[in-house]
């Protein structure tokens, strides 16, 4: 039915137009003229109505009052929400705020246990401190003590690589030599043979003490009746011998068995180190013992001439690069401290606050939601048929159950680029930014009804096709005030049946311009507009409806 109905209209629109082609280019009007008077207009003072050319004016109407208005219904909503997300961990220690309170960019929400932030923010300056310190001791000049240090440590290198260069000394190759030959002479000693003159002679010893043995024996027997015979010369004399006796014995023994293994195995290590410490001195210096001393020539060398000619260009950027990467955490400290209070980060209302003292809360965590309240929008659903007639940036009228008798301006900020089908029905949403200084007593989820405005009429007015004329090849309409006609030059838009959409600055609501129209209708629009001519209607146009 909606198309047919699109289709009557379309027809009407073409034969009006055609009509007023017609009579734009005759200059006439196809309708009978009415009078001034019939029009309800004011004779110009002096004239009759026997000398007056009668002319026939109509009322001009505020286009976007009355062309196609596509109205369509929702409710009120918040344009956005902003959500505050923790950026760091920590015990909840305050909360100045509850759900549905009003704050201002910057107020403080909520606040966490610093002590480890401020633990880590003094760590942080004691190491810029330190870095500062470090740079501002290599750029210092060297102190004359540590120079001579420096001068005495190379010179102590530069001497102990000359001794490296030159090998043993004769002395320490003798002492070696003897070492060596007393070491092996006696290990040859203990590993050595007893020989037979030698046997000789250990036997000669024991085959003497034992005659003395005998000898002391018989003398003790001669008074071994007596009661105190043990403590007499021959008891003594007969233990001495016997001990003797005993000594040589033992000494035989040993010397007939030959040297103890561990004797010989700790004569053995110790020839073979005193030959080892032979051939290392016979072998000096070594290619080892002469890189190493060469080496240490080359540090003491390298530490003279830093303290002499100050730092290198390297040390200067590792210096400047420990300093900076100093100050780069010290900046993360003071920003970490920071992140412990959480700010409102915009003017509105708190919507969720999720957060109590003592609670410990996670970075990555919701803990508020605010919502500017004064930037609301209208959520509609608009039909399909209706949907090309809606653009964005399109003027919009919305009224207000809860507020009767005001309009609020809005303008097309989203339109869904997929429909919403429910049911077989066919709608797209389309966001309309509720554009007016003065929203007071609007409240998000109030039921309203928004009636689109088209964009070409916005700030145009209708005028009868007829009134339309052409000076020096120029559109314009006279407009008759205070009895006397004006000239006003026009930009036409589309035609409206016996109607056309005008732009021009001098056009004010009230005008009369002269032309005619064939209808009148009754002024009560579903968006309002003043009536003309002598029903007081306005232009048959067609409202429309969606969603």
């Amino acid at each position: 039915m909606k198309r047919i109905l699109k289709w009557v209209i379309i027809i009407i629109v073409v034969g009006g137009a055609s009509i007023a082609a017609y009579a734009w280019y005759t200059g006439q009007s196809l309708l009978p003229a009415r009078s001034a008077s019939e029009q309800g207009q004011t004779m110009p003072l002096g004239a009759s109505a026997q000398d007056e050319a009668p002319l026939s004016t109509v009322e001009i109407r505020p286009a976007e009052s009355v062309i196609g208005r596509v109205s369509a219904a929702g409710n009120i909503a918040l344009s956005s929400r902003r959500y505050v997300v923790m950026e760091s961990n920590g015990v909840v220690t305050e909360v100045h705020y509850q759900p549905g309170d009003m704050v201002e960019v910057g107020a403080l929400l909520i606040a966490l246990d610093t002590t480890d932030l401020e633990r880590a923010l003094r760590r942080a300056e004691l190491q810029v401190a330190n870095s500062k310190t470090s740079m501002a001791q290599l750029v210092e000049p060297a102190d004359a003590s540590e120079v001579a240090q420096a001068e005495a440590e190379l010179l102590s290198a530069q001497e102990n690589l000359k001794a490296v260069q030159a090998g043993a000394g004769d002395e320490e190759l003798a002492a070696a030599r003897a070492s060596r030959t007393a070491a092996w002479a006696r290990y040859n000693e203990l590993t050595a043979p007893m020989s037979a003159a030698e046997r000789t002679r250990l036997e000669a010893q024991r085959r003497s003490a034992e005659i003395t043995v005998r000898e002391a024996q018989r003398e003790y027997d001669k008074v071994s009746w007596q009661n105190d015979s043990g403590m007499t010369a021959q008891a003594a004399e007969l233990q001495r011998a016997t001990i003797e006796y005993e000594r040589i014995n033992a000494e035989f023994e040993i010397s007939a068995a030959g040297s103890n293994q561990s004797d010989v195995q700790s004569a053995l290590a110790s020839a073979q180190d005193a030959q080892r410490q032979l051939d290392e001195l016979l072998a000096k210096p070594t290619d080892a013992e002469l890189a190493t001393a060469e080496a240490q020539v080359a540090a003491a060398q390298t530490k003279l001439d830093s303290l002499q000619g100050g730092p290198t260009e390297l040390e200067l950027q590792a210096a400047q690069i420990q300093l900076e990467q100093a100050l780069v955490d010290l900046e993360e400290a003071h920003a970490n401290l920071q992140k412990a209070r959480v700010v409102a980060p915009i003017n509105g209302a708190i919507i969720q606050l999720d957060a109590q003292v003592g609670q410990r809360l996670g970075a990555g965590e919701v803990a508020a939601v605010l919502a500017d309240t004064s930037a609301l929008e209208l959520p509609v659903q608009v039909a399909e048929v209706d949907i090309d007639e809606v653009a964005i940036g399109q003027a919009a009228e919305i009224t207000i159950d809860a507020l009767l008798g005001r309009a609020f301006r809005g303008e097309v900020a989203r339109i869904a680029p997929v429909s919403s089908d429910t049911s077989g029905v066919v709608n797209y949403q389309v966001t309309i930014r509720l554009t007016d200084d003065d929203l007071a007593g609007v409240r998000p989820d109030m039921t309203a009804v928004a009636g689109f405005v088209d964009s070409e009429a916005a700030g145009g007015w209708l005028v009868p096709t007829t009134a339309i004329r052409r000076e020096n090849g120029e559109p314009t309409v006279t407009v008759m005030r205070a009895g006397q006609p004006s000239t006003v030059r026009v930009t036409p838009g589309s035609a409206q049946g016996e109607w056309t959409v005008v732009h021009a600055a001098d056009l004010r609501a009230g005008d009369q311009v002269v032309g005619s129209v064939a209808s009148y209708v009754d002024q009560d629009s579903p968006f309002g507009g003043a009536g003309g001519g002598p029903r007081g209607g306005g232009p048959v146009i067609r409202s429309g409806g969606g969603g």
